[in-house]
C-alpha cells in the first residue's frame, strides 16, 4: 500500500516538474553549423595586369572556439560572461577552409535570431584564439575576440545553418598588422 501511494506521488511530481526545463523561445532543435565556403582575394579584373592588388591572400586561418551564442530578434545583448544564452561549443581549433568548414552539432531553441556571435579563446593547443598566415605575414593573438554573424535565422526545425564568412575573409587577406587583429575581426560581420 505504502509502494503504491509512494509510485503515485513520484508520478505525479514527475508529471508537475519533469515538463519544464524549456526555454522561453520553445524547444531546441539539433542543428549543424557550417562557414560557407569563400574565394580568398578579390576576384581578377583586366587591370590586374597593370596594377597589382591590394589584398593579400590567406594561406592558413586558425580559430580556437571556446562558446557560441544566438541573439534573439526582441532580445537584449548582454554581457558575453554571464548571458544566459550562452551555449558552450568548445570545438578547439578548427582550420577555416576556402571549400567550407563544418564546425559541429549543437541544440539551439526555437525562435528567430538577428545574430550568432563565437567567441575564440586561447584555451587551444597554439595558446591563440586566432592564428593568420596570409602574404603580408603571420599574426595571431591571444585576447579573447568575438566575431559575428548578422541578418534574419529562423529555427523552427532540425537544420544546417550555413554562415556566410566571405566579409570576414575580405578583412583577413588584406590583414597587415597596421592594427590589433582583434579589433579587426569584432569590427566586421559576417551575414546569417
Amino acid at each position: 500500500m505504502k509502494i503504491r501511494f509512494l509510485i503515485k506521488w513520484i508520478l505525479l511530481l514527475s508529471l508537475l516538474f519533469g515538463c519544464g526545463g524549456g526555454t522561453t523561445t520553445g524547444n531546441p532543435y539539433r542543428v549543424t553549423i557550417n562557414f560557407k565556403a569563400y574565394n580568398s582575394v578579390t576576384s581578377w579584373s583586366p587591370w590586374d595586369l597593370f596594377i597589382d592588388k591590394a589584398n593579400a591572400g590567406i594561406n592558413n586561418l586558425t580559430f580556437c572556439f571556446k562558446r557560441v551564442r544566438f541573439k534573439l530578434v526582441d532580445g537584449a545583448t548582454v554581457n558575453p560572461d554571464s548571458s544566459e544564452d550562452n551555449i558552450d561549443f568548445d570545438i578547439g581549433e578548427i582550420t577555416i577552409l576556402s571549400g567550407g568548414t563544418t564546425l559541429g552539432d549543437i541544440n539551439v531553441p526555437e525562435g528567430t535570431y538577428k545574430r550568432v556571435e563565437f567567441d575564440l579563446e586561447k584555451d587551444c593547443s597554439s595558446n591563440k584564439s586566432v592564428t593568420l598566415s596570409n602574404d603580408n605575414g603571420n599574426f595571431s593573438t591571444d585576447n579573447r575576440v568575438t566575431i559575428k554573424f548578422s541578418g534574419t535565422l529562423v529555427i523552427n526545425e532540425t537544420t544546417t545553418i550555413n554562415l556566410d564568412i566571405q566579409p570576414i575573409i575580405n578583412a583577413m587577406d588584406s590583414f597587415n598588422g597596421s592594427s590589433d587583429l582583434d579589433d579587426v575581426l569584432e569590427d566586421i560581420n559576417g551575414t546569417l
